[in-house]
């Protein structure tokens, strides 16, 4: 775990501009702002020692791979920390303005005080797998679309031969394109990736596909501890409100990765069927007199606990295997 006596550097993150704060070696509290480009990074970092320092950065997506990485690669312990936490510790302490500045500052004093999971960047296989996936998501989404628009114009009275040819050709492209990227991504697997996407497909309900994007957005499952987090992290959690003589379920944890919750939802509706254990809480749920697609969810959430379990014990999935804790 993270070593709470290392001075912190607090890092806000934009698209264009860090901001960093941190306290020298008198105690005298600095805010700088660096570009956020691989040279500005690498050189003025190189001014802390990194057995006295450690960094944590706003998780912001996209905008923080750079800091992130480029930290980790010089040797610098290095963590995450949501942009919730960080606004909901500002309230606790009633702040009132938003600056860079002043974020930076809450994320150094917020990572004084809390200890935080190490930050371990993908192997190159898994972040070119990663956007390959994006990449293929967007292309699926377009065809979609373009079938869509295409469906619709059938269907009027008068309609252009060309625009239909047109809208046919841009989906025959799209076909090409997706051949490319899946062609690309069989190539990028390695054996042991192969290996893991096999053990997470022996489950009824997880197909190829599925088990690779999970294992590319969790890093291999390295990030979690337990498979609570799992959930959590993918949005399928529940939550529960109490206060006084109140008590009620508020649905999921909505976090993030809607696109993987997504996936997921729909491959409840096979494991609903054909997972015993998935379908045995389903219909626990509706006995509840619970909607279907809250039992839905929670089969999602079932096959993240299963998923978690096969690649702990590194074992395919057997119905009557004995779990000892999550």
């Amino acid at each position: 775990m993270a070593n709470l006596e290392k001075k912190v550097i607090g890092v806000d993150v934009s698209l264009k501009m860090l901001t960093l704060n941190y306290k020298d070696s008198e105690g005298v509290i600095i805010t700088r702002n660096i570009p956020n480009l691989k040279k500005d990074i690498l050189g003025n970092l190189n001014i802390f020692d990194k057995e006295e320092y450690k960094i944590i950065v706003e998780a912001t997506g996209a905008y923080s791979s750079k800091i992130l990485y480029f930290s980790y690669e010089l040797g610098f312990e290095v963590s995450m920390v949501n942009p919730v936490s960080i606004k909901r510790y500002g309230e606790l302490k009633n702040h009132i303005s938003k600056t860079d500045a002043e974020d930076s500052r809450l994320i150094r004093e917020y990572g004084e005080q809390v200890e935080f999971r190490p930050y371990t960047p993908k192997s190159k296989t898994l972040e070119y797998l990663d956007q390959e996936l994006n990449l293929w998501h967007d292309l699926e989404q377009a065809k979609k679309k373009y079938g869509l628009k295409l469906k619709a114009l059938q269907q009027k009275a008068l309609c252009s031969k060309e625009t239909i040819k047109h809208y046919e050709r841009l989906i025959r492209n799209h076909d090409s394109e997706i051949e490319k990227v899946m062609s690309r991504m069989s190539r990028l697997q390695d054996e042991e990736l192969k290996r893991d996407v096999d053990l997470l497909s022996s489950i009824s309900g997880i197909g190829e596909k599925t088990a690779l994007l999970l294992l590319v957005a969790t890093n291999g499952f390295k990030n979690f501890a337990n498979a609570k987090q799992l959930s959590k992290y993918f949005g399928v959690a529940p939550r529960l409100y109490e206060s006084g003589t109140k008590k009620k379920s508020l649905g999921k944890c909505r976090t993030t990765k809607k696109h993987v919750r997504s996936i997921l939802y729909v491959c409840s509706w096979t494991a609903m069927r054909f997972n015993s254990q998935c379908r045995e809480l389903y219909e626990r749920i509706l006995s509840k007199n619970k909607s279907k697609k809250v039992a839905l969810i929670a089969v999602c959430n079932k096959l993240l606990r299963q998923c978690f379990g096969i690649m702990r014990n590194k074992i395919p999935y057997q119905k009557n295997y004995l779990q000892v804790g999550n």
